[in-house]
């Protein structure tokens, strides 16, 4: 549970209330307790029941998942060995660790969420064990929440990007430390390619590009984007680029300090900004960015060499130049992904395939790699690829990948790219969790 495990013990005839009392304390029945001394919000409220079996991976941290995925647990382990590396530089950067324990739960594929950082026991979809330590990028985001999220927590969903944004700005910082700023910097290059994209998604709703916007009568999950994570990491970056890192910091400190374990709104941390750092405002229009539509002119699209590479190979790709191996000789999946996001939405067929043909794209195991290339294959009219589609949507639940490849084929245009949408989520729906199922079918019903 996402709690302090306190003892198993027997059941008792006079706890049973509304029960049963010989139903209550059957032969079977055995009563978990568990205590959470530190005030929580409630969709922090979280507990998982299951046959588990775990790895320790450090001094405060359990990897955890199904005992009979033995293989799972064995790689996660391997993913996830650096995390308490990542928790001492988290306290570095923002204070101590006040939730004692950093446990990791691997759910089946079904978890529609790549992460959910329940308090001392993070919740992780299975597609985040890559085999190159690079999921855990994942566990970095859900670690930072432990400061900014969950020590301090937006007021409601319309002020979500205090909760994301200083959690994507906090993970990158972790990130940068632990693997570099080279992966630092290409995880902010993908946050920003998905950051346009978002903007595009959102032309004829420009509401919901503000970091501060009216979620009156609307389902958040209807909503739910990269803007209050990456133009909430923007916002947070353009302060820390204003004064720098080391006065950025000390406000940091003091901003968890001061809000911890409350519920605040953008107002609060605007007046919390402008009372720590005078004169802020002159400098930085505050109110265009958090209530303002779009992407300030202010923003800042990352700058490093390997970026830089990556965007001008994908735009060669344009005029029908495929990488050679040499330059993606050093590539991991990140390099990959940046690549596949820069891409035209269709390429020529034959390209696609020849593409994939050299560099193996649609078999990755990686499947942030894996989707970037099927999304361009279905929007090329690759059709040979319909049996990997199929093969992934009924594989993952996880909703970062439903949704792209469930709308590319949607709005491909063909009828054998709607049939196939169809009858997959006809198959498929009861392995996805209700929320995906939701999103699903609202994909299928504007386009089908």
């Amino acid at each position: 549970m996402s709690a302090r495990h306190v003892r198993r013990r027997l059941p008792v005839p006079e706890e049973a209330k509304h029960l049963d009392a010989s139903l209550w304390c059957a032969e079977d029945r055995v009563v978990e307790e568990f205590v959470m001394e530190q005030p929580i919000p409630p969709y922090l409220f979280a507990f998982a029941v299951g046959e588990l079996g775990f790895r320790e991976v450090g001094p405060r941290t359990r990897v955890y998942a199904e005992s009979a995925a033995g293989e799972v647990l064995d790689a996660a382990a391997l993913e996830f060995a650096g995390t308490e590396e990542m928790i001492r530089q988290g306290e570095k950067l923002f204070g101590d660790y006040d939730w004692e324990r950093f446990d990791l739960l691997v759910l089946p594929p079904s978890f529609p969420y790549g992460g959910m950082e329940n308090p001392r026991m993070v919740f992780l979809t299975p597609t985040v064990i890559k085999g190159d330590a690079s999921g855990a990028q994942v566990v970095a985001h859900e670690l930072a929440h432990s400061w900014t999220g969950n020590l301090i927590t937006n007021i409601n969903n319309e002020h979500f990007w205090l909760n994301e944004g200083f959690t994507t700005y906090a993970e990158r910082r972790i990130v940068e430390v632990v693997q570099g700023e080279e992966i630092a910097t290409l995880n902010m290059g993908i946050g920003w390619r998905g950051l346009k994209d978002e903007m595009e998604r959102f032309k004829d709703n420009l509401e919901c590009t503000k970091l501060k916007n009216n979620q009156q009568g609307v389902d958040p999950d209807d909503v739910y984007s990269q803007v209050p994570y990456e133009k909430g990491f923007q916002f947070v970056l353009r302060i820390e680029r204003q004064v720098g890192r080391t006065a950025f910091d000390e406000f940091l400190k003091k901003y968890i300090a001061t809000f911890k374990f409350k519920s605040i709104d953008t107002d609060t941390f605007l007046d919390f900004l402008k009372a720590n750092i005078p004169g802020i405002e002159k400098e930085i229009n505050l109110q265009l960015w958090t209530e303002g539509v779009g992407i300030p002119e202010d923003a800042y699209e990352p700058v490093s060499t390997i970026y830089t590479k990556i965007i001008s190979l994908a735009e060669e790709f344009k005029q029908g130049k495929m990488p050679s191996e040499d330059e993606v000789a050093e590539w991991k999946g990140q390099e990959w992904e940046l690549y596949l996001e820069n891409l035209p939405k269709s390429c020529e067929p034959s390209q696609v395939m020849a593409l994939d043909k050299r560099y193996r794209l649609a078999e990755s195991k990686d499947y942030e790699v894996k989707v970037s290339f099927l999304q361009v294959a279905i929007s090329s009219k690759c059709r040979e690829y319909h049996g990997e589609v199929e093969k992934t949507l009924k594989t993952v639940g996880r909703m970062k990948y439903l949704r792209p490849l469930y709308n590319a084929l949607a709005q491909a245009g063909g009828t054998e790219e709607k049939q196939l949408a169809k009858q997959v989520f006809a198959e498929a729906r009861e392995t996805y969790h209700p929320i995906a199922q939701g999103v699903v079918e609202s994909i299928l019903s504007k386009y089908i």
